[in-house]
């Protein structure tokens, strides 16, 4: 049986899927503007990571209902 969300949990999963999601556009943007390949990489690499962190959360979110 599925644990229930309470309105607290879904407060603290929408503020971390909104900070999740700003960190990755953040990272996308700052990758098109820097010229410095290595720089490129990891900040790319960083947003993957925050697309992938998102994706769990909503994933977690989408099987608790």
């Amino acid at each position: 049986m599925p644990q229930r969300i309470t309105s607290k949990d879904l407060t603290e999963l929408s503020e971390l899927m909104e900070s999740e999601s700003l960190a990755y556009k953040k990272c996308v943007n700052y990758a098109t503007m820097v010229s410095d390949p290595v720089l490129k990489e990891k900040l790319g690499c960083y947003a993957n990571n925050h697309r992938i962190r998102f994706e769990k959360l909503l994933g977690y979110l989408n099987s608790a209902q």
